[in-house]
């Protein structure tokens, strides 16, 4: 019996010996980790939006989202600005299919290579440039701008006879512009009348090739 009664004391003590260490143990975490038992509320993940003046947020033109794509009932809206009259013209076409299924950034970029190699049918109109005004997956609006650059007319020259020569007058008649050796008298009799009612030549070439052919 004294024997089954130490075993027991001995298991008694152990006992008591491992919960003091673990309760020291548990003691000294909390006073080296302070914080280590601090329960934390479970947050599931967010996003935040940040709020108006609340750091930079990436803008998208007016009208436009990040998931907008042209579809076959896009409106296609066409300005067409001439700046010779500062005149423009609206209306509204039927999309292009090759412009279907694009979203924003590829559309301008598809408008600025059509600015840089327009059809023939635009060139003759004059297209100088195309903006994107704007753009969405309802309604896409564009504008061209066309000015035609007009080439300068050929000047105009009269043959004047004057003292049995010719004389070359600008179209305004008051300046000279050439004197020449050609006597009038030399020429076919029909030319002759012709320069002396005033014969009228259009450009430089043609007038120096005139002259060259009945120079003496």
């Amino acid at each position: 019996m004294k024997f089954i009664g130490r075993i027991s004391l001995f298991c008694i003590a152990g006992l008591l010996l491992f919960a003091a260490g673990a309760y020291i143990n548990s003691v000294y975490l909390k006073w080296f980790y302070p914080n280590r038992e601090e329960n934390r509320e479970f947050r599931p993940y967010t996003v935040q939006i940040p709020q108006e003046g609340e750091g930079e947020a990436e803008s998208l033109p007016a009208g436009s989202g990040p998931g907008d794509v042209i579809t076959c009932d896009t409106v296609f809206a066409v300005e067409e600005y001439d700046r010779n009259t500062d005149s423009t013209a609206s209306h509204e076409e039927a999309i292009p299919g090759k412009y279907i299924g694009m979203n924003r950034d590829s559309f301008v970029d598809a408008m600025s290579a059509y600015e840089l190699s327009p059809p023939l049918e635009e060139q003759q109109r004059g297209l100088i440039s195309v903006e994107v005004l704007s753009f969405s997956g309802e309604r896409v609006r564009i504008r061209k701008n066309y000015q035609v650059i007009e080439e300068p007319s050929e000047e105009l020259f009269y043959l004047v006879a004057e003292n049995h020569y010719i004389t070359v007058y600008r179209e305004d008649m008051c300046s000279v512009f050439l004197y020449t050796d050609i006597r009038v008298e030399n020429l076919p009799e029909e030319l002759q009348e012709e320069i002396i009612q005033r014969k009228l030549i259009s450009g430089e070439s043609t007038l120096y090739h005139f002259l060259e052919s009945y120079s003496s």
